[in-house]
């Protein structure tokens, strides 16, 4: 044999380990090509004193060791003990590397596996010692940059502790790697657990992490409890009451919806209703009760063990997985048994393991990992006697009955789908035309992508009913049928791109267009189409008419951007201005109306489009832009910012003095402002200044912007740093609801500013009732301030009246030295304006850079 191969397993509770370890000396040589495993389920204070001498022993030798709760040793399992398993190989080359599990996963894997891996390395012995590492990322790494590598081995470190060891010490929070490097390697690994999927599919419907809280908006536990232990209700759980003991770790979930079918296992419940899981789920994964019977994994052991027999292994290792430790011990052993007999087999217990096969390594939970190893064939041996389990059978039958009731329940899900999709399609196709109708039209905008509806125009036949009460019906059936292929067939010559064909209704036609087609082309396609059929009067043939038989036909367009400010911009808009374009040529005796040609619409209006079409995009491109301008104290030091908002279209950047007023009527409003909290929050979380966000009475009376402002108060930065500022104060006419909702604000710490104040004085008593912590001076008062006696009395008094009430003072709109220079003297207590610093990106915000030595206005801070 190339592998000389010797064990010996020390227990822990006796003084002979020296007196072993001197005996074994004389047996085993040392070598640079020695790779001395060391497994213990014991702690590291009961091995301090024989670990050194290995070392000492054997100095050429790799020696590396891992914690286990249990050790396995020729097939059999022990407790205390400390397994030492002998390599000595001819023709490999062994090298070890370890460090901190710290950086992110890319370095992780570079620092780890870079330095010992070569072209030649077959296998990489690796155990982890990170209780929270992201291992999925660490083997994601490894699959990306060496997939020939077999990365074996596992986790050997949970919530009871645990421990790595290399370099003579033993490690915590580490991960160690042995890489064994020759080319004619033989490396063979195997996994085995075999998984019933049993009980309905769930939804993951609230997860954190690794903690899953809810299944198809049910308490995770309870569902446990419901479907594996006795008559435990729900009004028992709610009381406390603790459901029977049972071991959930042994019915993990599984992941239905996708390839890999990832376990997820139960290793602890939380009082708050939760459960610890070992791999996280996602709020929409879909997930069954998994269950792997002794008897399963036999019947798969006894498959490989066939197969590997033909290969000749010199040893075996194997990781085990911790969560399969079995009250009955002969259970696990059996499973061993098959490999024993053919190869020195020696491992530990993991919780969690390490398998690589075809290419990609993951972390597996709840299985047994063997990887058989040799230099040269070992000597033929027997195969050896398969065990089977008595109860194989009754599983095999169990598992095909649940897969033919799976199968029942996937032809039922196929019949319903179709049965779905006929009545959806019935549901949005006209039965006399053949096109889609008014139904799939808003669906079509609604969906928005990828192919953008744009504009909309309706053709309506105004002599219809004349037509069905002089003729019949029939005829004005086939007259709707050749109305349909004609315009179908025409606008593939009118327009320049592809356009659909709905009715609407059962005298109207619907044409829409993407932006890919201008809109000043759609239009005169359109006009085209309209005087087209009005001359067309062989549009069909039947006996009943003889005479020439005139449609009367009338169409309006109407195109997104000619959406006035005030429309919702809901699906029907585009619907509405087109039926209103309509009706406006039918009203004035003309062919076709656009809906920018309606009464009431100038050029102003058409900015105003434009302006709300920028926003939108602005909106989807990520260019709403928070930009802050500080505030200085009478010191001249910035410790407050305040957030403003300012959009970027090609290449510039615009105020809100630009498009707010356009934008509050509509639904871009509130989404402007969620973007600017989210942003604000996300932006400033890093820097030690606080920061104010201006909020009007539309932005405190949307639920959704409070719940959205609560939950980065709760969670997203310290409260305390937060002001917000009311402007337009004087629009805050449902007071008392407004108070309410302040309050609710200020209870979770931060502070609350008026802004403008001096403009108005009816809302004094109001405003007072709030108690903010700053008022902000009116800015028209500010601007005048050196030349105006009146504004200066005004701005005294109210400075007074802050002082008084142990208000701070802001003076915003601080344009030169001499503005300063009064309020300074008035004792405001900040200042913000152009003359002190101007707004700049939030993303590029730097407290230190706001201010450099020897600017004109540091001596009016002194």
């Amino acid at each position: 044999m190339a592998v000389s191969i010797h064990t010996l397993l020390i227990r822990i509770d006796t003084d002979d380990g020296l007196d072993q370890l001197a005996a074994l000396q004389k047996t085993i040589e040392d070598d640079a090509r020695l790779l001395i495993l060391a497994f213990s389920s014991a702690q590291p204070d009961q091995l301090v004193n024989l670990m050194p001498w290995v070392e000492a022993l054997w100095p050429m030798a790799t020696v590396a060791g891992a914690y286990g709760p249990q050790i396995i040793h020729q097939g059999e399992i022990s407790e205390n003990t400390l397994l030492l398993q002998f390599m000595t190989f001819e023709r490999t080359d062994l090298r070890l590397n370890y460090l901190r599990w710290e950086g992110d996963d890319r370095e992780l894997g570079e620092r780890l596996f870079d330095p010992v891996c070569r072209a030649d390395s077959r296998l990489a012995l690796t155990f982890l010692g990170a209780q929270h590492g992201d291992v999925p990322a660490l083997t994601h790494w490894v699959n990306r940059h060496y997939p020939n590598l077999a990365l074996i081995g596992g986790c050997s470190v949970n919530e009871g502790g645990g421990w790595l060891y290399a370099d003579g010490q033993f490690l915590d929070h580490h991960a160690l790697t042995i890489t064994l490097s020759n080319e004619t390697l033989d490396v063979v690994t195997q996994s085995y657990s075999e998984w019933h999927l049993i009980g309905p599919t769930w939804s993951v419907t609230k997860a954190v992490g690794n903690t899953l809280y809810e299944l198809d908006q049910q308490s995770a536990q309870a569902l446990y409890a419901r479907y594996l232990t006795e008559t435990f209700a729900d009004d028992r759980l709610a009381s406390g009451a603790q459901p029977d003991e049972v071991r959930y770790e042994n019915f993990p979930l599984m992941r239905v919806n996708d390839k890999q079918h990832t376990l997820s296992v139960p290793l602890r419940r939380l009082d708050d209703g939760g459960l610890i899981m070992s791999t996280p789920l996602l709020e929409g994964d879909r997930v069954r009760f998994a269950y792997s019977h002794p008897s399963m994994t036999l019947e798969q052991v006894n498959r490989g063990a066939e197969s590997l027999h033909q290969r000749r292994p010199e040893l075996i290792l194997s990781f085990n997985c911790a969560s399969r430790q079995r009250f009955d011990r002969e259970e696990t052993e059996r499973e061993l048994q098959p490999f024993q007999t053919m190869a020195p087999l020696s491992g530990v217990f993991c919780y969690g393991e390490l398998m690589h096969q075809k290419g990609r390594t993951q972390l597996l939970q709840h299985s047994l990992v063997t990887v058989a190893i040799a230099e040269d064939p070992a000597a033929e041996r027997p195969m050896p006697v398969l065990e089977r389990h008595a109860l194989a059978p009754l599983f095999r039958l169990i598992q095909a009955s649940v897969e033919d009731l799976d199968q029942v329940n996937r032809n039922l899900e196929d019949d319903i789908r179709r049965t779905t999709q006929e009545l959806l399609r019935k549901l949005e196709t006209d039965s006399l035309t053949g096109l889609a109708n008014r139904v799939a039209l808003l669906q079509c905008l609604r969906d928005d992508d990828p192919w953008p509806i744009v504009q909309i125009c309706s053709l309506k036949i105004n002599n219809l009913r004349q037509i069905n009460n002089l003729y019949g019906y029939s005829v004005g059936d086939q007259l709707l049928r050749s109305l349909s292929a004609s315009i179908q067939t025409d606008i593939t010559e009118l327009l320049p791109t592809t356009a659909l064909v709905f009715r609407g209704s059962p005298n109207e036609f619907l044409v829409v267009a993407p932006d890919a087609c201008p809109m000043n082309s759609f239009y005169k396609g359109m006009a085209q189409l309209t005087e087209r059929m009005q001359n067309q009067s062989d549009l069909f043939s039947d006996k009943v008419v003889q005479n020439v038989l005139p449609i009367l036909l009338t169409a309006g367009t109407a195109h997104r951007s000619e959406l006035p400010p005030d429309m919702t911009h809901s699906t029907e808009d585009l619907l509405i201005k087109a039926s209103e374009a309509r009706r406006h040529a039918y009203r004035h005796q003309l062919p076709i109306a656009r809906a920018i040609d309606l009464p009431g619409t100038d050029r102003g209006k058409r900015d105003g489009l434009n302006w709300l079409s920028r926003i939108r995009t602005a909106l989807g491109s990520g260019d709403i832009l928070p930009y802050v301008q500080p505030l200085f104290d009478r010191q001249g030091q910035v410790h407050h910012v305040e957030a403003l908002m300012r959009v970027r279209h090609d290449g510039v950047v615009y105020s809100p003095a630009s498009f707010l007023d356009l934008v509050k009527p509509t639904q871009l409003y509130p989404r402007l402002s969620m973007v600017m909290i989210d942003e604000t929050f996300r932006l400033m979380k890093p820097h030690k200044v606080g920061f104010t966000l201006n909020f009007t009475a539309r932005d405190l009376a949307n639920e959704a912007l409070i719940d959205r402002l609560k939950y980065w108060l709760k969670g997203g930065v310290d409260a305390e740093r937060v002001t917000l500022e009311i402007v337009e104060s004087d629009s805050l006419r449902n007071f008392d609801r407004f108070t309410y909702i302040l309050h609710e604000l200020r209870r979770l710490g931060c502070k609350l500013a008026i802004d403008d104040f001096g403009s108005a004085y009816s809302n004094l008593e109001r405003v007072m009732r709030l108690k903010p912590d700053w008022i902000k001076l009116d800015g028209s008062l500010i601007r005048h301030l050196v030349d105006s006696e009146v504004n200066r009395i005004l701005v005294r008094r109210v400075v007074q009246l802050c002082q008084d009430l142990h208000i701070r003072a802001v003076a915003e709109h601080v344009h030169d030295q001499a503005t300063l220079s009064i309020l300074m003297g008035m004792g405001v207590d900040f200042f913000q304006g152009f003359y002190l610093a101007e707004p700049t990106p939030a993303e590029t915000f730097n407290v230190h850079k706001l201010r450099q030595p020897g600017t004109d206005y540091e001596e009016s801070f002194a």
